[in-house]
């Protein structure tokens, strides 16, 4: 039903590998967006929880999820490297997976209902276990700037480049390292989520109900890491079955 799409990977003497369906994606995050807009009119505290400030709710539901899947993709794909820069690469992606996830669950605090003491009490403006949600913000934006730049660049500027310059793109060595427009959607649908957060001040988005916007972004960064992982297992195993060497 969704056909795969080329993606421009390719090796002398040998067809170019095939990506996941970037269609199903598109549609995938286009009705993930759909029940986030169905919800904020409908039923906005299902989204946070039971109050303002929480994260009890299917945002947070959503983001381990997310998470959980693409830990997972990543440790199957540690699995299968057969080099040891894509195994690196893949220890890096695992640890700030592992960073994210313990972020989100504030180290196990959501699970456990321990007191927030010490210095999180201090420095946490949401009174969590956790470095995101301190008063500065530095470890919350900081990164998450540095995460959409890369995915920008990989599905965006890259592709684009690579078009017209006739193959060449921006990080086409190893080939493992950037993302494809297979991953294209989740970064769209993430900044389309951030959009009444930006623009908050402004007569139409001041007639939504509230929610925590910002929540709904992650939610599509998170699920750009599935895309990204599913794609490079979809590449990889193509490359192994079609006899390429290992390159990087």
């Amino acid at each position: 039903m969704f056909r795969p799409m080329t993606t421009g990977d390719t090796a002398a003497g040998h067809p170019q590998t095939r990506d996941i369906s970037a269609l199903a994606v598109w549609i995938a995050c286009g009705l993930i967006f759909a029940a986030i807009i169905g919800f904020v009119w409908f039923n906005p505290e299902a989204l946070a929880g039971s109050a303002r400030t929480t994260e009890q709710g299917l945002f947070e539901i959503a983001q381990n999820l997310s998470l959980i899947i693409a830990l997972a993709l990543t440790v199957d794909m540690l699995v299968r490297a057969d080099t040891p820069m894509l195994r690196g690469w893949l220890v890096v992606v695992l640890l700030g997976l592992i960073f994210l996830f313990g972020e989100e669950i504030s180290w196990g605090q959501h699970f456990f209902g321990w007191e927030t003491s010490g210095i999180f009490a201090e420095i946490n403006d949401q009174g969590e276990t956790n470095f995101h949600n301190t008063a500065d913000g530095w470890l919350d934006q900081k990164p998450r700037a540095l995460l959409l730049l890369g995915m920008i660049l990989g599905t965006i500027v890259h592709p684009l480049v690579k078009h017209f310059r006739k193959g060449r793109g921006l990080f086409d060595n190893p080939w493992w390292l950037a993302p494809t427009l297979a991953s294209l959607a989740p970064v769209i649908f993430s900044q389309l989520a951030a959009l009444p957060k930006r623009l908050d001040d402004t007569t139409w988005f001041a007639a939504l109900p509230y929610v925590r916007w910002s929540e709904a972004e992650e939610v599509f960064i998170y699920i750009f890491f599935i895309t990204y992982l599913l794609s490079l297992r979809t590449r990889f195993s193509q490359r192994k079955a079609l006899g390429i060497k290992p390159a990087g």
